[in-house]
């Protein structure tokens, strides 16, 4: 409360300081008009409330009794029937309408918008007024200081809110997205809303503008002083150059496209970072695991907070081409490669728009044909493969012909040469000033090499540098038969790759906190001690979950959709899906005036049954089977839950062929009765159908740097049953213990046997059974509202980026 108060105190301070900013002109390509000229935009997106009451949706026919109303000259917008949103100009004073009627905050005591710009990088809590003429509408004002913008004509701002609701504190921040506000001063018009750079359709047409610019520059239609000009344009989301470029985007002549994009150009100073994802995966294109994920949903999140987000992958011959939008090949590279220092190999970069981000994929031409094996990972050669990946993505980026990325992240062993090549090789050739950030997801793959590939590497000058123990000699794994190292001093050698990535990287984040402390242990797989003395550059970051994919409210894959406020459509997607695969639903089917379903047996309304109108529970295993996911306890707790009386579906696939016959053998043992399925197949629609329908989903995994799938569940309103290890200890607090209630979203336990599995699923089908009303009205709705997505961790990757720089 005080802290409320403060933030409230702070706001009218920020007044004083703008009142010198109202007697100065407007900089930036306008001049300034004789009154406030700025009007009121809102862009929206939706967020998440982190915990609220059941509430009534008022009636969207009925018109608001109270609005903000707009001077002549302002900016005003409706975002929605709950807010709307004036801007003014030159002070720079947001202010703001929020209906609570309807919202988590209705016959809230007290609300304040907790307001920030500049990709939240300014914040502030601003106590809103309750108006005289309807209690349910707060208004109040956010005062923006010039000097704070990067550019002094575009103004974002993003909003969430908050308030106290019979004593206890209470968020609506829509879905978990945030209300944004984007506004643009246009020469000769005035305040305009600007493009907003959350929305897809926007992050396509940028980053389809940003492969034009460097096709052009690359044919020389551009030069690369315009190139990077552009580029600070096209970053900096101007919508003068991106409408232009709308109108041209589809012309097949590039004189043209390069005639109307040079006259677009202008010097600005660049508002952010430019970062560089170097992975060997990224969803929906080339997806295996999480990795995937993380790659796609953390660089859309720092498009969307300003940063120039660029993504290089392999060119799989067994990518999702599909996804790819706009794809062509943009230039030709030789790469040095071979033991032969005058060996290069032929390869070209493709460019290409994945899920509207610009991506560029390595390909190289030569007889080993490393992207060409029909699959991702699994090769014989993968050592070799990926370190001459991160050697071509390396090379693409110092011949680009303009400034060298800020920041490189790279994602795992796939891309872990990048630290040592970067540092060793590559620092003379335009990357001086490039700094390099690892992220681990699974120490349990490190990327073994045979010291034969220094000379592809470049790195023979400095061999007794880099395999020494310290740096990359890798002194734990068994690695593969080495490569045809005939009469190189070398051969004999083996380098761990993620270990000279721990070595060279200016910073290291793993993906959670708690995983951060337990790779310093015995979690570390051999590392441990290498992290310790690196451990000043280590951190944990929790991975985000991308809402924009993961939304059962618009999810194209559901049969029904559902809200916190509304979950009637979680039962409908349970009934579908257990038709879908053959199994009873024995509850009340929506909409079907308390007529039981035909393959039930309670009574006509539920209300006979134990287990009530949403049906016997019904548990859910997607995953990989393998035995870090814990595939002993996975049996286990299936026949745990049968047992119980409840429904288990299990998706996944078994890398292991001697796990796959286990599986295979068990799917046809319960494949005939009407109390489980296991479907062994990877299936991503599917997984989306079952995490709508299911009510608990099992992880109980050894060891789990992050997970994403407990966020997912998390997210349509599936509880989840977790051993706490890595990101689960971080993400699910057991409703039995001692934490804030807007916190507990799951059942938790520790031991690695049988038992200890069983007993949480006990207690979890217990809780469903024995507490209808709680599960449903209480349970359900809070943990769908709380908020996992990117915007925190994005945030902190940003901050960390920014240490690494200096």
């Amino acid at each position: 409360m005080q802290l409320l108060c403060t933030g409230f105190t702070q706001q009218h301070a920020f007044g004083k300081q703008l009142q010198a900013f109202h007697r100065l002109a407007l900089p930036g390509p306008c001049p300034a008009p004789p009154r406030p000229q700025w009007n009121r935009n809102r862009v929206v997106r939706s967020a998440v409330a982190l915990d609220g009451p059941d509430i009534a949706t008022a009636n969207p026919d009925q018109q608001p009794a109270v609005q903000l109303t707009a001077q002549d000259g302002d900016l005003l917008s409706t975002l929605d029937d709950k807010v709307q949103v004036a801007v003014a100009q030159p002070s720079y004073t947001v202010r703001i309408l929020y209906r609570s009627r309807g919202t988590p905050l209705q016959d809230a005591s007290d609300i304040w918008a907790h307001m920030g710009h500049s990709g939240w990088q300014f914040k502030l809590d601003v106590k809103l007024e309750r108006q005289s003429d309807d209690p349910q509408v707060w208004t109040g004002s956010y005062l923006i200081p010039i000097k704070q913008l990067s550019a002094s004509w575009h103004l974002e701002t993003q909003m969430v809110f908050k308030g106290l609701v019979g004593g206890h504190e209470r968020w609506d921040n829509k879905g978990g997205s945030n209300w944004t506000v984007a506004v643009e001063v246009a020469p000769g018009v005035g305040l305009v809303q600007a493009l907003n750079p959350t929305y897809a359709s926007t992050r396509e047409l940028t980053s389809s503008l940003l492969l034009r610019l460097e096709a052009l520059v690359a044919s020389r239609l551009l030069t690369p002083e315009q190139g990077s000009v552009l580029r600070v344009l096209a970053w900096q989301h101007d919508m003068g150059l991106i409408k232009a470029y709308q109108e041209i985007r589809h012309s097949k002549d590039e004189r043209q496209v390069a005639g109307v994009l040079a006259g677009r150009c202008s010097w600005l100073r660049p508002p952010g970072l430019n970062v560089v994802h170097i992975a060997s995966e990224m969803a929906p294109v080339a997806k295996v695991g999480g990795l995937a994920d993380v790659t796609a949903s953390l660089a859309k999140a720092h498009q969307a907070s300003g940063l120039l987000t660029e993504i290089i992958l392999p060119k799989y011959d067994c990518i999702k081409y599909d996804d790819v939008k706009e794809l062509k090949k943009m230039t030709t590279l030789q790469v040095p490669w071979g033991p032969d220092p005058n060996r290069t190999v032929e390869t070209y970069v493709w460019s290409g728009l994945v899920d509207g981000l610009p991506v560029y994929f390595i390909e190289p031409n030569c007889t080993e044909r490393y992207f060409w094996r029909g699959k991702f990972y699994g090769e014989p050669d993968d050592g070799a493969r990926f370190t001459f990946f991160s050697r071509a993505a390396l090379e693409f980026l110092a011949q680009r012909q303009h400034e060298a990325p800020d920041i490189i992240h790279c994602h795992d062993w796939q891309a872990a040469a990048v630290g040592p090549l970067l540092k060793e090789t590559y620092r003379a050739s335009g990357l001086s000033r490039t700094r390099a950030v690892l992220t681990i997801h699974n120490m349990a793959f490190q990327g073994h090499l045979n010291g034969a590939f220094l000379q592809h590497m470049g790195l023979t000058q400095r061999s007794a540098h880099v395999t020494s123990p310290d740096i990359m000699l890798d002194g734990n794994a068994a690695p593969p038969a080495p490569a045809n190292g005939n009469g190189n001093p070398y051969a004999h050698m083996w380098l761990n790759l993620l270990k000279g990535a721990i070595v060279y990287a200016d910073r290291i984040t793993t993906v959670s906190p708690t995983y951060a402390h337990e790779v310093l242990g015995e979690e570390g797989k051999g590392l441990q001690h290498m992290l310790q003395r690196h451990r000043h550059k280590l951190a944990g970051v929790l991975n985000g979950l991308d809402y924009e994919t993961w939304n059962p409210a618009t999810d194209p894959c559901l049969p029904a959709h559902f809200t916190p406020e509304d979950t009637s459509g979680k039962r409908a997607c349970k009934a579908a899906f257990l038709r879908e695969v053959g199994l009873p639903f024995d509850g009340v089917l929506p909409g079907s005036n308390g007529h039981h379903s035909s393959n039930g047996n309670g009574a006509a309304d539920g209300s006979g049954s134990p287990w009530g109108p949403n049906g016997r529970p019904l548990i859910a295993i997607v995953s990989r089977l393998t035995q870090q996911k814990g595939l002993h306890l996975m049996k286990a707790g299936l026949k745990a839950a049968v047992a119980a009386g409840a429904q288990v579906v299990v998706l996944g696939t078994a890398p292991d062929p001697k796990d796959q016959a286990e599986w295979e053998a068990l799917a046809r043992e319960v494949g005939a009765g009407s109390d489980a399925r296991i479907i062994l197949r990877h299936d991503e629609a599917m997984s989306h159908r079952i995490f709508a329908a299911s009510d608990m989903l099992l992880v109980p995994s050894m060891f789990e740097p992050c997970g994403l799938t407990q966020l997912i569940a998390l997210r349509y309103g599936t509880v989840p049953v977790v051993r706490e290890t890595g990101g689960l200890a971080d993400t699910v607090r057991d409703v039995a213990k001692g934490v804030p209630e807007h916190e507990k979203n799951g059942f938790t336990f520790t031991a690695k046997d049988a038992p200890a599995v069983e007993h949480a699923l006990q207690r979890a089908i217990n809780a469903y059974r024995d507490g209808r009303s709680w599960w449903q009205h209480e349970l359900m709705p809070r943990i769908m509202r709380q908020d996992f997505g990117w915007t925190q961790s994005a945030n902190t990757y940003q901050r960390i980026y920014t240490e690494a720089m200096h």
